[in-house]
């Protein structure tokens, strides 16, 4: 596991001090799951984004429109 340093003014670190305690966490463990938060919405966006790629290959690029029923229902 890795350090860091972080600069903070004294009101935010008292505050943020309270918090991690009514929560019963540390201060290095609320970043922590902060972080991983925004790793893992990164990572969701990321996969939506392959996903819509995806999609969009399917339909050859053809979105905006309905299929007809026989491309729809076409078995594959």
């Amino acid at each position: 596991m890795k350090n860091i340093t972080l600069s903070i003014d004294d009101e935010l670190y008292d505050r943020s001090r309270i918090l991690a305690a009514q929560r019963r966490t540390t201060l290095s463990g609320m970043v922590r799951e902060y972080l991983r938060g925004l790793s893992d919405a990164e990572e969701r966006r990321a996969q939506a984004r392959r996903e819509i790629q995806d999609m969009i290959g399917r339909f050859g690029g053809k979105i905006g429109r309905i299929p007809p029923r026989e491309e729809r229902h076409a078995r594959r």
